[in-house]
């Protein structure tokens, strides 16, 4: 054999070897795992199957986003948004002492190292707090080595003050960066129904259950069902080491409701009943502005005094209390009294000098009146121009006596007995009374609005009938409601009365209740710049067991009414309810429906300014301050007269200032703003102190709406850039 076949033969051994080692080694390993198998299926098979319980994704609620409460205009009223709260941890959580003492040693080092800059970036993130606040505070939850310490001075643990805004920028900061989040920090959110315009149609607009997806009152809770939306089902999935919600089940959120609210003239009557309120110190009062087409509720204000003496939205008394009217429902008695042809405006009734027992000798009063009390001989006009209430019980007494069943009949018929639920839940319905049974003081009570029981959205839609051509339209607070844009239900006009009474009972109660402003009771109701008609009402209010005539006196007065009258937009009941002594509806609540009647007028953007004043007088509009080549452009626009007069001729660019009218001709005053010094801003529009005050540097935060009456800091003081300055807004 040769050398070349030993060799060949001896290669061939050592493959051999080879396969023949790989082989038993396949053949090993293939019998230890067909052994583990079989451990893994008998042996341990329960075990295992308890893992795989474990592993196996759980069926998860997917919470469906709750819609929001839109103005007529589409500004947000209520809406849902994550806020977050933040816990810094100061002190390792390891057991092991040679673990716990490196990671202590790595939180000690990311504190000392980065303290100042994390303040810093602390405060231009949220400028109210100071960067030495926020450093104080952090130095003294590491000496306490807290493992929850709150991010925020100031704020409570159980709050969640940062936004999601906020949450994002915190998240780029040294700190708060999302690798060292559960060992530095933690995070918790949490979903808040939150209002825009804060307290503004508070308990129309509703509230939440706080910490609980409950609706308590308002359009929160008779839209519900709607705003809830349907939740979906998920499981969760981990991939690379991310775990992620799989909607097996998608959520449907919820809907958005529509409403008919308008935030600036809701501001206006809130606004003007406050001040009413908190002047004559009264125990509450309701505000109900509507438009007269549609019965849309612009404007639904309720304020009643709290022991601390403010004035809160704490029930929604325009629809959930009845009252006795008093002399706003004389218009009523008058309207079915005319309409059956009882009565003619030329009907006379001696008023027994402001008092009278004859019915069933139970005396009734009248107001004293140019000095005098009560009245002698009146006509129908003048028994309601000056509230006379002798007079109506006289007229009504004397056509009703023999029938006054058919009496409430013509009530009934007008319409003013309807149960308006307003899209509300609890709302109250009226008590007008048909039980057969009359003594001798119920039907001339009954005229004057006593023995009778309304809330005031009933009365508001008897004069806002009377003012849209006798059509009564029922109240409405919500429009539509939509999803992603598409329309899922809509609410239209109802007509309650197509014909509230005959055509010319209708010219007499228009003509009655303009006469009522212009030369009776309702005078201070009225507008030099346009017509205004309606009714003052002073209804004394009993003390239960104790009466009329005992106890503590208090009274309900009112004044509604529509404008302009003689082309009505809008209809408007004030309400006020008085904490004891003398009141009267043309003292308190007629001055409240000037105020809001104009005010509403003054802020619409009318093409016709007819529709906003008489022709007899010249309509200046008021301009604020601002931006004069805005305002400028405007009044020129407007065929207005003006003179740009500069205060300082060095100040070539400058287009700030103030604007002043002499005899129809406006005058421009030129203002000079200083850099760090805050400028005075009181009396500007919102945008154009929002520009000007961000121009020059400041973080601006609003509260409110019409233009700036107060501003923190003050004008003239110091600022450096980035610092806060807060606005209060009203009409």
């Amino acid at each position: 054999m040769t050398d070349k076949d030993d060799a060949r033969k001896q290669e061939k051994k050592r493959v051999s070897r080879k396969y023949y080692s790989l082989f038993l080694f396949m053949s090993v390993w293939g019998v230890f795992i067909i052994v583990k198998m079989g451990l893994v299926m008998f042996a341990e098979r329960s075990f295992w199957n308890e893992v795989a319980k474990n592993l196996t994704s759980v069926d998860r609620v997917i919470e469906p986003h709750r819609g929001n409460i839109l103005s007529d205009d589409g500004l947000l009223l209520a809406s849902s948004v994550i806020q977050y709260r933040v816990f810094l941890d100061f002190k390792t959580s390891e057991k092991a002492p040679e673990r716990a003492k490196k990671d202590q040693m790595r939180k000690d080092t990311l504190f000392t190292r980065h303290l100042a800059e994390f303040a810093r970036q602390m405060h231009e993130i949220f400028p109210n707090i100071s960067v030495q606040q926020f450093a104080d505070h952090y130095e003294k939850g590491y000496q306490s080595k807290s493992h929850s310490w709150v991010l925020l001075p100031g704020y409570s643990r159980n709050s969640f003050p940062i936004t999601y805004n906020q949450y994002k920028s915190l998240r780029k900061t040294v700190w708060l960066k999302p690798k060292y989040e559960r060992w530095f920090y933690a995070s918790e959110e949490k979903i808040s129904r939150v209002k825009p315009f804060d307290a503004l149609a508070d308990r129309t607009i509703g509230s939440m259950y706080e910490g609980k997806d409950s609706a308590k009152n308002g359009l929160e809770l008779s839209f519900d069902s709607l705003l809830r939306g349907i939740p979906g089902r998920g499981h969760q999935e981990k991939v690379q080491n991310i775990t992620r919600m799989v909607a097996d089940i998608p959520q449907i959120d919820g809907c958005d409701v529509h409403t008919t609210i308008n935030v600036d003239m809701q501001d206006i009557a809130e606004v003007a009943l406050r001040k009413e309120l908190e002047f004559r110190n009264a125990a509450s009062g309701i505000v109900v502005l509507m438009e007269v087409p549609t019965g849309d509720i612009k404007a639904i204000a309720n304020l009643t005094k709290t022991s601390s003496g403010q004035f809160v939205e704490s029930q929604n008394n325009a629809v959930k209390e009845i009252f006795e009217p008093g002399s706003t429902f004389k218009p009523v008695s008058m309207m079915v009294a005319f309409d059956d042809g009882k009565i003619s405006m030329t009907d006379s009734v001696f008023c027994e000098w402001g008092s009278y027992r004859g019915f069933g000798g139970v005396e009734m009063t009248d107001a004293s009146h140019g000095g005098k009390k009560g009245f002698g001989w009146l006509d129908v006009p003048h028994i309601i121009m000056n509230s006379c209430n002798i007079g109506t019980s006289k007229l009504i007494h004397a056509a009703y006596k023999d029938n006054p069943e058919s009496f409430v009949d013509g009530i009934y018929r007008t319409g003013i007995n309807t149960h308006f639920d307003l899209q509300l839940t609890g709302t109250a319905a009226p008590v007008i009374k048909r039980d057969g049974y009359w003594d001798a003081t119920r039907l001339p009570w009954m005229s004057i609005g006593y023995n009778t029981q309304l809330p005031v959205i009933n009365t508001l839609a008897f004069y806002n009938g009377v003012a849209n051509g006798g059509c009564m339209v029922a109240p409405r607070l919500v429009t539509k409601v939509t999803r992603e844009g598409n329309v899922v239900e809509e609410y239209p006009v109802e007509v309650v009365r197509r014909h509230m009474c005959k055509d010319e009972t209708l010219s007499k109660i228009r003509y009655m209740l303009e006469q009522v402003v212009a030369d009776g009771t309702g005078k201070n109701a009225g507008s030099k710049y346009f017509t205004v008609a309606g009714k003052t009402g002073t209804a004394q209010l009993s003390q239960g067991a104790a009466g009329y005539k005992n106890g503590k006196r208090t009274h309900m007065v009112s004044f509604c009414g529509y404008f302009p009258a003689d082309n009505p937009q809008y209809s408007c009941i004030v309400s006020i309810r008085t904490d004891g002594g003398a009141a009267g509806g043309a003292t308190w609540a007629a001055p409240v429906f000037h105020e809001i009647s104009e005010k509403v007028m003054a802020s619409r953007n009318l093409r016709d300014v007819k529709e906003a004043y008489d022709s007899t007088r010249q309509f200046i509009p008021k301009v604020l301050p601002g931006d004069l080549a805005k305002a400028s452009l405007v009044l020129k626009e407007l065929g207005k007269k003006n003179l740009m007069r500069r205060a300082d001729r060095s100040v070539a660019d400058s287009v700030w200032g103030t604007v002043s009218s002499d005899s129809g001709r406006y005058v421009m005053n030129y203002v000079e703003f200083h850099d760090g010094i805050v400028p005075d801003v009181r009396g500007m529009g919102a945008s154009d102190a929002l520009y000007l005050l961000e121009h020059m540097g400041m973080r601006v935060s609003m509260e409110g709406v019409g233009k700036v009456k107060s501003q923190v800091p003050a004008r003239n003081t110091r600022f450096r850039k980035g610092d806060r300055i807060s606005l209060t807004l009203s009409m």
